[in-house]
């Protein structure tokens, strides 16, 4: 166990980039101690609601424990304490001076970024950049991905409590196959009823896991249960979806509240594909991810959950400097894109364009990366501030495996893409329906670290998405899995956004 001493000894350390920009952020704000930042960036980030992505390195400044948290007449067992609780929810059973030591790093590498995003928007103004801090010190924030909450947030759904019984009918069930629980909460979400299951033994896990079909028969909702650990000691969720007439609609209009509550402040490139079990929006910032592969069989709301991100980016388009690069194989999915005055280019639709339009964003990435070197900077969003012109780009695929098949040098491109395009401000949105090894090719997927998984066929399948099977049990029609860089998965409901709805908003 480690002790209070051995955290207020120990060293800490940043990556090299929190420590560049940290040092230029100390400046504006006027700190005179390294730990008035640090302790800054750690308040923004812990503030998000989402488990930060891992720092890039450990090269940058150090600064001992003591000096960061500060003495206890200081009370730093507040910080302490609640950097443990961080680590209890991330399934730390033991606080280990290691794993705080790597959560600091984390969360000061994602808080400098925040700082400096804020910076950047403000345009440097000191008032106005104290103005944004106030502003965020009063209002919730939502991270890279919503967690499993209680609360209705804004453009959600209102969950309600499941009755007894419910409750005692899931009970006499779970002793048929030998599982004694105490169900500890439950949650009745638009489509899926949530049960957070205490279990007995730690055995039991493995018992429920493989009885879930055996349970679903026996419930008469057949194979679309699905278990997931609630990162608490003996603690799972149990998700039975309900029948599609007892769903409740989450359609166009939940998409827009969920769209008009996006803070650019804090994020980038926030998209929004659909809403937690909870009826919440699952917002998550695509340049943080920086590239996501979503995948999903026939029926399964590949297209729609597909429309619902680019939509999303859509929505503040004329805030933030953004165009799209579309890749369409089947001639169909973007077919309301053509012409649109957010294109980089023309929506290519054949082999020979999509291959011209990976060779010029490659074209592009590496034009861009010269201009940053003469800027002395490493990436869009600081050569922005030394005045480049240039905005984001948003490429998408909607079909992977029809590009992959038709040309082999098309992987070659987007893999050059996956490894080097973030800094450059360009990210990817990849799409399929035929999930394989051959679609996600390793230095393709090991480079995507972000995923949507929607109904596929078999676990195989759900495996090739997201690593781990689980995507063959969902419901189909919009139903998902998003897994975020920091491998936490998130269940959720694509909007239902009718086709011209779609228009509109693309108008």
């Amino acid at each position: 166990m480690t002790s209070i001493s051995d955290i207020l000894t120990a060293s800490y350390s940043s990556s090299r980039e929190a420590d560049t920009i940290g040092k230029d952020l100390k400046k504006l704000i006027g700190a005179e101690s390294n730990y008035e930042i640090i302790r800054l960036a750690l308040g923004c980030s812990l503030g998000l609601d989402s488990f930060p992505e891992p720092a890039p390195d450990a090269k940058g400044g150090v600064i001992k424990g003591l000096q960061l948290f500060g003495d206890e007449a200081s009370c730093n067992y507040l910080w302490i304490g609640m950097l443990g609780e961080v680590l209890r929810r991330r399934g730390e059973e033991t606080l280990t001076l290691e794993a705080l030591q790597k959560l600091v790093r984390d969360h000061w590498h994602r808080g400098i970024l925040l700082l400096e995003r804020y910076r950047e928007e403000t345009g440097g103004d000191f008032k106005a950049f104290v103005d944004v801090l106030v502003r965020k010190a009063n209002l919730p924030e939502q991270g890279d991905a919503t967690l499993p909450s209680t609360e209705v947030a804004v453009g959600g759904i209102e969950a309600k409590e499941l009755d007894e019984a419910a409750r005692a009918m899931l009970l006499q069930h779970l002793r048929t196959v030998g599982v004694n629980a105490e169900i500890r909460e439950t949650l009745a979400g638009p489509r899926i009823n949530r049960y957070k299951l205490f279990l007995s033994k730690a055995t039991d896990r493995k018992t429920l896991d493989s009885h879930l079909d055996e349970l679903g028969f026996s419930l008469g909702i057949g194979n679309t249960l699905s278990l997931t650990d609630a990162r608490e000691p003996k603690t799972c969720f149990l998700d039975l979806p309900r029948p599609m007439e007892e769903w409740q609609a989450v359609d166009t209009v939940h998409f827009k509240r969920a769209t008009a509550s996006f803070d650019l402040n804090a994020m980038l490139l926030p998209v929004s594909p659909g809403v937690t079990i909870e009826g919440k929006p699952l917002v998550f910032d695509l340049a943080t991810t920086p590239h996501l592969l979503l995948g999903g069989t026939t029926g399964s709301g590949k297209s729609v959950c597909l429309n619902a991100l680019l939509l999303s980016l859509l929505s503040y388009a004329q805030q933030r400097p953004l165009s799209f690069a579309l890749i369409d194989p089947k001639q169909v999915e973007f077919s309301g894109w053509r012409g649109h005055r957010q294109l980089f280019r023309e929506v290519a639709t054949d082999s020979a364009a999509a291959t011209q339009l990976l060779e010029t964003l490659v074209d592009e990435m590496n034009a861009r990366y010269e201009r940053f070197s003469t800027l002395g900077v490493k990436d869009l969003a600081a050569a922005r501030r030394k005045g480049e012109q240039a905005g984001w780009i948003v490429l998408a695929v909607d079909e992977l495996a029809d590009l992959v098949m038709q040309d082999k040098a098309n992987e070659a491109l987007l893999v050059r893409l996956a490894q080097k395009s973030r800094a450059a401000g360009i990210h990817m949105i990849l799409a399929t329906q035929r999930p394989d090894a051959n679609t996600f090719a390793g230095a393709l997927r090991t480079n995507c670290p972000a995923r949507i998984a929607l109904r596929v066929s078999r676990a195989s399948e759900s495996k090739i998405i997201m690593d781990e099977p689980g995507a063959e049990r969902l419901q189909g029609a919009g139903d998902m899995i998003f897994r975020g860089g920091d491998g936490s998965a998130i269940r959720a409901h694509s909007y239902n956004i009718r086709s011209d709805d779609a228009a509109v908003l693309l108008r």
